[in-house]
C-alpha cells in the first residue's frame, strides 16, 4: 500500500502538493505544525526510508539555525536541515513501521519541531 493510503488508513489529514505530503498536526493547546513527508522510499545500503520534516522557522538568522542545530543534536533522532530558507527538524522513517508507529512518529516530529520552535523563537515564528 502506498504511503499516502497509510498515513489516511491512520487518520492523517494532508494534501499533495509538489510531489509531497504536506499537513498540520495538531499538537496538545490547540497547537499546529506543518509536516511534509516525502512518499518515495530512499534506499541507503538497503534499508529503506522516507524523509520526513516539520518546519521550526525562518532560516534568516544565522544564530537561530546555529541554536536550532545545537538543540536538535540533543535528541537521539533527526537532525535539522534548511529548505526553502526555512528551518526544518527532520526524520528518516523506516518503510518497515506499522502504520500506528508512522503516525506516532509524525506526531513525534511534529512536537520536536513545535519545542524547538518555542526556545529558539519564543513562540510562533511566522
Amino acid at each position: 500500500m502506498a504511503l499516502a493510503d497509510r498515513l489516511r488508513a491512520a487518520g492523517l489529514n494532508f494534501q499533495q502538493q509538489g510531489g509531497f505530503l504536506v499537513g498540520m498536526f495538531t499538537l496538545e493547546g490547540n497547537r499546529t505544525q506543518v509536516f511534509f513527508l516525502d512518499p518515495d522510499a530512499d534506499d541507503y545500503m538497503g534499508m529503506q526510508d522516507y524523509d520526513f520534516v516539520s518546519v521550526v522557522g525562518p532560516a534568516d538568522d544565522a544564530s537561530k539555525v546555529k541554536k536550532a542545530c545545537e538543540l536538535a543534536g540533543k535528541h537521539k533522532r533527526g537532525g535539522i536541515i534548511i529548505r526553502q530558507n526555512l528551518i526544518m527538524m527532520k526524520f528518516d522513517l523506516p518503510v518497515s513501521l506499522d502504520d500506528r508507529a508512522l503516525v506516532a512518529h509524525v506526531a513525534g516530529v511534529c512536537k520536536t519541531a513545535d519545542d524547538l520552535e518555542h526556545a529558539i523563537f519564543g513562540g510562533d515564528a511566522r
